[in-house]
Parts: C-alpha cells; sequence; structure tokens
C-alpha cells in the first residue's frame, strides 16, 4: 500500500512539473510569434508551432527513444543535440523575458514616456534584441564549456606515509562523454592529465551518461590505457552511469585498466587507502563507512571517492583524510549555482573540518544546456603533502 501511494504521488508531481514546463515554454512561444509574425493563423503560423514545439520537447523525446531504441541509433544522438541546445536556450528565454515585462511594467508605472521610452522601445526592439543576447549568451557559454582550465589545491595530510611525502593526485568528474565530449574531446583530455604527471588518478563519477553510445565506451576503453601514473587510475560510478548500461560501463573502464571501486577499499602500495563508494542511484544498499574502513590501518592516508559531497559527518567520523566528490556541476549555468549552494553543505571547491578534507569539483563536461555559465570546466590537481606542516 505505502509503495502504491509512493507512486501515485511521483506519479502526479511528474504530471505537475510537465504543466509547468509545457506553461512556460507557450509563455516564450507566445513571445516569439509576437515578434516573428505580425498576423495569425496563416500557414507560417501553423509551422512556427510544430517547429516550436518539438524543440520544446526534444530533450523529453530524445529520452523516451533512447529507452525504446539502441543508443548507437543515429536518431537519439541528433535529438539529444537539438534538445540539449533547445534547453540551453530556454534556460535564458525563460528569465530575460519575464524580467523585460517586469521592467516595463515598472516603467509605465512610474510614467517613462517621450524621448525615454522610445530610446527603451528602440533598444529592446519588440523582443529581438532578447533572442540576440540569448545567442551571445549561448555562443559564450558553449566555447567556456569546451575551454577547460586546472584548478590547483596544496593541502596536508599529518599521517606517515612510508617515504612519500607528497602525493600529486589528479581528480576528473562529470565528463559526460557524448554531446560535448567525444573522440577528440577524449584525447585531449588524456593529454591535458597526462601533462599534470600524476602519482594516481581518479575518476569521481558520471564519466558517461545516458547519451554515451557504445562505440565512444569501446574508444575510451582503449586510450585510457594512454594515461600516465605511478599508482594507476582509480573510478568509482556517479548517478549518471546508472541511467544508461552501467555494466558495459564498467567493462570498458576495465579493459581500460582503470580499477573500478565498487563499495570497496583498496589499500595502494601499501601506503595508503582508496574508498570507492557506490552512488545511491544504484539502487542497492550502499555499504555503511565504518563497514568498509573496519579493517583498515588508519596511521595512513585514508582518501574516499564519493561522487556526491555528502555524508561528510560520516566520513569526518571514520577516519577519512580527503573526501573527492563532484556531481554539483556548481550548477553549470547561472543562476541554477545558487540552488547548488542551497542544497550542498559545500558545492564548490575546498571545505575542511577538523583534520578532514573534502574537496569538490565543478565537473569537466556538461550535462543537459551544453554550455557553461558562471562556473568552469575543470582537471583538479591536488599537492597532497605528507606529514607534519612545518609552519
Amino acid at each position: 500500500m505505502k509503495t502504491t501511494l509512493i507512486t501515485i504521488g511521483n506519479i502526479i508531481l511528474a504530471l505537475l512539473m510537465l504543466f509547468l514546463y509545457t506553461i512556460l515554454w507557450y509563455y516564450v512561444g507566445k513571445k516569439g510569434i509576437k515578434i516573428f509574425f505580425y498576423k495569425r493563423g496563416d500557414i507560417k503560423t501553423k509551422a512556427y508551432w510544430i517547429v516550436f514545439w518539438f524543440l520544446a520537447f526534444s530533450f523529453i523525446l530524445a529520452a523516451l527513444v533512447r529507452s525504446t531504441m539502441s543508443i548507437n541509433n543515429k536518431l537519439t544522438g541528433i535529438l539529444t543535440t537539438i534538445g540539449a541546445v533547445s534547453m540551453a536556450a530556454f534556460c535564458y528565454l525563460i528569465i530575460l523575458f519575464p524580467l523585460t515585462d517586469l521592467m516595463r511594467f515598472i516603467f509605465n508605472k512610474l510614467g517613462f514616456y517621450g524621448s525615454v521610452r522610445n530610446h527603451l522601445s528602440i533598444a529592446y526592439g519588440r523582443g529581438i534584441s532578447i533572442f540576440i543576447a540569448v545567442v551571445i549568451i549561448f555562443c559564450f557559454g558553449l566555447w567556456h564549456a569546451t575551454h577547460q582550465s586546472v584548478t590547483s589545491y596544496k593541502l596536508n595530510i599529518d599521517k606517515k606515509m612510508g617515504n612519500i611525502k607528497e602525493l600529486n593526485i589528479v581528480m576528473i568528474a562529470d565528463v559526460h562523454m557524448g554531446i560535448m565530449i567525444k573522440e577528440k574531446g577524449i584525447d585531449k583530455l588524456i593529454t591535458s592529465i597526462n601533462r599534470l604527471k600524476p602519482d594516481i588518478v581518479f575518476f569521481c563519477g558520471d564519466m558517461v551518461d545516458e547519451s554515451t553510445p557504445t562505440s565512444l565506451k569501446m574508444y575510451f576503453g582503449k586510450e585510457f590505457k594512454n594515461i600516465k601514473s605511478k599508482y594507476g587510475v582509480y573510478s568509482i560510478t556517479g548517478n549518471h552511469e546508472y541511467a544508461g548500461d552501467v555494466s558495459e560501463t564498467i567493462e570498458y573502464m576495465k579493459k581500460a585498466n582503470v580499477k573500478v571501486l565498487e563499495d570497496e577499499v583498496v589499500k595502494v602500495n601499501n601506503e595508503f587507502y582508496v574508498v570507492g563508494r557506490n552512488d545511491a542511484a544504484d539502487g542497492k544498499k550502499v555499504k555503511l563507512l565504518s563497514e568498509l574502513l573496519k579493517k583498515a590501518d588508519k596511521s595512513l592516508p585514508i582518501i574516499e571517492l564519493n561522487h556526491r559531497p555528502v555524508a561528510i559527518e560520516e566520513a569526518e567520523k571514520n577516519g577519512v583524510d580527503l573526501q573527492l566528490s563532484g556531481h554539483t556541476h556548481e550548477g553549470q549555468i547561472f543562476p541554477f549555482n545558487l540552488v547548488t549552494k542551497a542544497v550542498f553543505e559545500d558545492d564548490y571547491g575546498y571545505l575542511k573540518k577538523g583534520e578532514f578534507n573534502l574537496i569538490v569539483t565543478s565537473g569537466y563536461g556538461t550535462w543537459g544546456p551544453p554550455i557553461r555559465i558562471g562556473t568552469k570546466g575543470e582537471i583538479v590537481n591536488i599537492k597532497l603533502k605528507i606529514g607534519k606542516e612545518i609552519k
């Protein structure tokens, strides 16, 4: 009975969200038709609405096609790309149009007439200026999303680790191979990693998603072998891996000599521990951290890979020295960064609590809108000093 009520509740919520989504797109559509068409009811107007609603639901349509057809089908790739671009445009149209409507309302109430109003009307251009602004925003966001940078951190852990005094870590998360990151993007990623000369490399989830074709997995299954690091490459799953064929993804990771950790602990070179957590999207019960670290020697450094920046208190309590997370994209596009800041204690960057350290990356790629506004795509490079810090 309880399960049935939850299912009904989820259906009602989904329908309400679909209704709101449709209403918001209709608002944008009405703005567009007023800008581009002066006459109503002609064949051009009807064609406009057909194209408009196709663009509005292309992202959802792509998901439906993926669930019924092979992900390698060209149709899914085309629909997903169209849907992603449409979502990017929609995000800013639904912000800018209401803002300009509010401004026009305020100006009318304040009595802005004459030359001031004429100049504002010319600048607005019946709304065409909004579309131009969105095109400029999209182009900048697309360029920004494809020009990733390296973010560096220097940390200290007051523990002993054999003769090692510093560990050079490279961390990658949220690549979302498929729409934006294809074969050339994978090559670029590998080159960028090797340029940092890492001792160890961590993939912290969402390396792929529901849009990633098997052909691309086969590609990274060969090319990731070219990553050079002293202690190898370790990976965990994120929530988006489970939206596709996760077993296939893990298979190709292993073919690439990437060590996939599924709720398990490994002792690296007998000098430090790496803990790989399963994502909650797995649907299975995630093991307790205390259970995973039951036999660990906590006098050695413990690095935890957890796709989501959650369970911070659990990590601190169980002696984790450094947790590496992604997932948030830091909102990816403004103003969604305000949402991630409200949801997560640390949605981006560095957080320290006692001896516990957390680093959250904004991710390397994009999901949904193929743009970044107000955030950056990044590779994280951590110089982890071992031993008592000298001040």
